[in-house]
């Protein structure tokens, strides 16, 4: 039956080769117009045999798709996922054509990018195969586009469950049916960039005027060529539809100069720019579906139901009884219940793959609503869709939640909103119109963005060298066309330096020529990479260039990125994030570009944010350094909140130099120390203020623990200090040793220290306590506790580390609180044996150090799961209302921990 019916398709008659034909000649054109037609006659010649096969036939499902597929491969992305690159095809070809490794075409193929005196087709891995191939090959192939199809979809589901023997032998099949020509194009289309100088901008229509429309709300391209095989017939309603994935509506880079003038002189939103994923939402009672920005399926992630996925079970509850049906758009974000702040793209986390049991959890922000009910809103106003979108759920911080917005007028207000942004380290800022309908796929139309980066003049720029570099691909091919970056090690006072640690790989920022021109400079000295003998001057992290340059040879690049983010593929432990190149530095010599200590010293100023300035009110002048003036009455001045101001300290005269040259960030006082008092009385004693921390400041100083404070205390890079502290050290005249009652937080190296000096109650081991002193820790005692077992294991815990027992054996479970399924079972007779042998490991697991608990709460670290598994799902449902979760693992965690004496990873055993 299905040879039948795949014999009545167009695609099973249709050479591949004719296929091929067609995009070669295509490619070939050198006219827009020449292009087209080509396109159009194959279309056509399709059409024409498709009303032949098909004369008389109703509901047809056959349609061009088969074709439009392998034209347009960069549309198919979750489809057509094949997991493969450049090398692993050379590779493949090497092995099938019995080439020697270290022989001319095998080296060929594995280093197309690096130009060939022979041919013109560096950086086109596909034109090197070609070359390869064409004396090797069947002249003509014998697949249809049926059987492409069917062997390149078998690619991608055994890609997708790991099959990588038959994701091989699939390709086998394409190759040794297929002419080199044929190849030529199945490699452009495995990789997804067939470089024919079109788009789907132009193909989509010549295929059909609504066809561009009707993807952008559905980026289903199968469901485009099914609807519109006819171009005779038009869709007179292409809307949004639940369980469809839609191309969202994207806002237009605004300029701040033209604001009121694009927003019609109205008034008009300001939202926060949030820096997550975007993703939509379809809801249909207790039936959930995710969609990402570019159509990608994320619903096993997040949840198709309130039982499963990181962020359903968590938000079903929260809609109103009366809203069964809803698609909503917004921002999926990691949220942190500990600070209670979300987390930046930046930080070290994948929004799509976190776990339910993830320390960070994931929340959903949601700015529109496209759907309520049976009722769809696209073509009602923003305003509308806000009122409507308030009814549709009640947020849960940290879990659902409504961005918020504000209604403005001025330019005026849109410069304070964006530096508002820049002092809290947000992304950015979004103006949107009210009376704007929702457009999917449309840029601008009523919304747009401003980010710091966007502005000039706002971000610090760094000057790096550049050390290695990468052969492009395309229109770059034949030329190097990214850089690996470094910064140097600070040399010896007189000297230059040696030895530089790569930073960051940077490919875009400069044009053609620009690019061009500064292949001209450094061609001539660059030098094969080898990863067994690498270059002594610089040291790479995973990251390693394809050639490399001498740094005395090389050129300072001055670079533009958004943040400095951790990184393990570069040596500096750190990258940047969107870096792009503003200049090459003609005036600087390769040595004096950015150190260690100043890339350090850039990365603790502001977090990593490299948003150094505020946009100034008049906008018209170059952005001022961060400062605050004084606001006349009635007047709105921009610039940073009052207790953040930088204090003017040019009027205190030093009274002492206990503090001097100590750095200090005072972020709060107390209600009779306010802080710019702390901040003078400092100055007082010779210290100096900063308004953020970084890697010179001495110690924090917090009267109260607000947002900012908790950022600093989850970084656990500085101490956090009473300000009772700096009362003592004032009264004194001298630098009080820290003492237990005035630290919020230490860092790992006060509190190892503080472990040497001090026991868990605050009384110091060395010095003599007074009456005072010692009446804080009898206090400190009784209102501990203790005498629980909780604290009880906590001591023992602190006496094994501190005398180096904790890798004792029996030791192994100290940390840990667990519950066993045992207290259901035990008194079913029927279970008797498995509860006797939970019984035993319950034994085990408290002499090996654990705390077992016969009760299933809030702090129980792992829920222990026998032979009986049937009350899992109750488990994770209970997990889902804690905040701190447990793991759920198998019996043999506990077994085999115990027979190799060392406690086994969980991840392995977990449920």
């Amino acid at each position: 039956m299905a040879a039948s019916q795949t014999s009545q398709t167009v695609a099973s008659h249709v050479p591949f080769a004719d296929l091929c034909s067609t995009l070669e000649r295509i490619q070939k054109s050198k006219g827009h117009v020449e292009k087209i037609r080509h396109f159009t006659e194959f279309l056509d010649s399709w059409r024409k045999f498709h009303d032949a096969l098909h004369k008389n036939q109703k509901d047809v499902t056959d349609s061009f798709y088969p074709a439009m597929r392998l034209i347009l491969p960069q549309l198919e992305r979750e489809r057509m996922a094949y997991g493969i690159k450049e090398t692993m095809l050379a590779k493949l070809y090497i092995e099938l054509l019995n080439l020697p490794r270290q022989g001319k075409d095998a080296l060929k193929l594995l280093n197309y990018r690096t130009p060939s005196a022979v041919h013109s087709d560096a950086g086109d891995f596909a034109l090197t195969a070609y070359f390869v191939l064409k004396p090797r090959c069947l002249q003509k192939g014998s697949l249809s586009i049926q059987q492409v199809n069917e062997l390149l979809d078998s690619v991608a589901s055994n890609n997708s469950s790991k099959r990588k023997d038959l994701v091989k032998k699939s390709l086998l099949q394409l190759i040794t049916q297929s002419s080199a020509l044929e190849q030529k194009w199945l490699i452009r289309m495995i990789l997804k960039d067939l470089k024919l100088g079109v788009g789907e901008q132009t193909v989509f229509p010549v295929f059909h005027s609504d066809a561009a429309e009707l993807y952008s709300v559905t980026t289903d391209l199968e469901k485009v060529c099914r609807q519109l095989h006819d171009p005779s017939v038009g869709l007179s309603d292409i809307s949004i539809t639940l369980f469809s994935a839609f191309r969202p509506m994207l806002a237009a880079i605004a300029d701040v100069e033209r604001i009121e003038k694009d927003m019609k002189h109205q008034s008009f939103y300001i939202e926060t720019k949030l820096d997550g994923e975007r993703m939509q939402m379809h809801k249909d009672g207790d039936v959930y579906q995710y969609f990402s920005r570019h159509g990608y399926n994320y619903t096993d992630q997040f949840g198709a139901s309130p039982q499963e996925g990181s962020l359903t079970p968590f938000i079903h509850n929260a809609f109103r009884t009366d809203v069964q049906v809803c698609i909503l758009d917004g921002e999926m974000m990691a949220y942190n219940p500990n600070t209670q702040t979300f987390m930046q793209k930046g930080d070290k986390f994948d929004i799509k793959r976190m776990v339910e049991d993830s320390d960070l959890q994931t929340c959903y922000c949601v700015f529109d609503v496209l759907m309520v009910n049976n009722k769809k809103l696209g073509r009602e106003t923003l305003r509308k869709r806000y009122e409507i979108l308030s009814g549709t759920f009640i947020p849960i911080q940290g879990r659902i939640e409504i961005v918020q917005k504000t209604q403005a007028h001025t330019k005026n207000e849109v410069v304070d909103a964006l530096n508002e942004a820049i002092d809290k380290r947000e992304e950015g800022i979004m103006v949107k119109h009210p009376l704007s309908i929702y457009k999917p796929d449309k840029r601008g139309e009523g919304w747009l963005k401003i980010k710091p980066e966007y502005v000039s003049g706002l971000m610090d720029e760094l000057d790096i060298l550049i050390v290695g570099g990468y052969w492009g691909k395309g229109s770059r091919g034949g030329m190097m066309s990214h850089f690996l970056c470094a910064v140097a090690e600070k040399p010896p006072p007189g000297k230059r330096p040696s030895v530089f640690h790569t930073l960051s790989r940077v490919g875009s920022g400069y044009t053609m020529k620009e690019l061009y021109d500064l292949g001209l400079k450094l061609a001539k000295h660059w030098k094969p990479f080898h990863k067994k003998t690498p270059p002594s001057s610089i040291i790479c992290g995973t990251e390693k260039p394809e050639v490399y340059i001498e740094p005395c040879n090389s050129v300072i690049v001055q670079v533009k990125a958004a943040e400095i983010v951790p990184s393990e593929m570069y040596k500096t432990g750190c990258t940047l994030r969107f870096p792009r190149i503003k200049k090459v530095r003609d005036d600087k010599e390769w040595h004096e570009c950015m150190t260690l200590d100043d890339l350090e010293q850039l990365r603790g100023k502001a977090s990593g944010k490299l948003v150094s300035k505020h946009l100034d009110v008049g906008g018209d002048d170059e952005p001022q350094e961060k400062k605050r003036k004084t606001a006349p009455k009635m007047k709105k001045v921009i610039g940073i909140i009052e207790h953040l101001k930088a204090p003017n300290l040019s009027n205190i005269s030093k009274v002492s130099n206990i503090f001097e040259d100590v750095e200090f960030c005072v972020m709060s006082g107390t209600g009779s120390h306010t802080k710019p008092e702390l901040e003078n009385r400092i100055a007082e004693f010779g210290g100096y203020i900063v308004q953020n921390p970084g890697p010179d400041t001495y110690c924090v100083i917090a009267g109260s623990e607000n947002i900012r404070v908790k950022n600093i205390i989850s970084s656990d890079k500085h101490d956090v200090v009473k300000p009772e502290w700096l009362l003592e050290c004032f009264k004194t005249q001298s630098c009080v040793p820290w003492q237990p009652r005035f630290m919020i937080h230490m860092c790992p190296s006060t509190k190892q220290h503080f472990a040497c000096e001090y026991d868990c109650y605050g009384d110091s081991y060395f010095v003599d306590t007074d009456l005072s002193q010692l009446k804080e820790v009898f206090s400190g005692i009784k209102n501990s506790s203790a005498q629980t077992p909780e604290e009880m294991a906590c001591v023992i815990a602190d006496l094994e580390c501190r005398y180096s027992w904790d890798h004792f054996p029996l030791s192994m479970f100290r940390h840990h609180t667990v519950y066993l399924d045992l207290y259901a079972v035990i008194n079913d007779p029927s279970t008797k044996t498995k509860g006797a042998k939970l019984t035993f490991t319950a034994l085990e697991l408290r002499f090996h150090g654990a705390r077992v608990v016969s009760c299933l709460a809030e702090g129980v670290s792992h829920v222990v799961i026998g032979e009986d598994q049937s009350r899992i799902a109750d488990f994770k449902a209970f997990r889902r209302t804690l905040k701190k979760k447990f793991k759920i693992v198998q019996e043999r965690w506990v077994t085999e921990s115990i027979d190799r004496c060392e406690l086994q990873e969980e991840n392995q055993y977990l449920i």
